[in-house]
């Protein structure tokens, strides 16, 4: 049976992040006032979905900080914890990040105060595209 090439970007992401997920996280990269974040990621595509805290750029910029795991497996809903940078700008989560796909959670779209399980969910549907369920209350996602 042929084998699909996977995509570069997707293929050296999911490297770098497991990399990550594996303890090779630079020390500096998590700074005084980071936050814990518990999100569960529910995937239900065929194939792992890629997470990451990053500098919010396009495409996504350098790590600023961890997701725990970095990969949640095919078919799988796994509570991901995410430790985030203190500050309110600059940064965001990516999942499945390509140069067409980019962030879906911004640093300004939680409440400062956030910390430990919040009251969201990331979906990956079969096709791969990520989303967010957000509660409709102020501070979150604009509101």
């Amino acid at each position: 049976m042929a084998r699909r090439p996977i995509p570069t970007v997707i293929l050296a992401a999911t490297l770098a992040l497991t990399s990550t997920a594996c303890g090779a996280l630079p020390v500096d990269l998590l700074k005084p006032g980071s936050r814990v974040w518990i999100i569960p990621v529910q995937n239900t595509s065929g194939r792992p979905a890629v997470l990451a805290v990053a500098k919010d750029e396009s495409p996504m910029g350098d790590l600023v900080g961890t997701a725990q795991p970095a990969v949640v497996p095919a078919g799988q809903t796994i509570d991901v914890t995410f430790t985030v940078p203190g500050d309110r700008q600059g940064w965001a989560i990516f999942v499945n990040p390509t140069p067409n796909i980019g962030a879906l959670i911004t640093a300004p779209d939680v409440p400062p105060n956030a910390t430990g399980k919040l009251p969201l969910t990331i979906s990956v549907d079969q096709a791969g595209n990520p989303s967010v369920s957000v509660p409709n209350a102020p501070g979150w996602f604009g509101n």
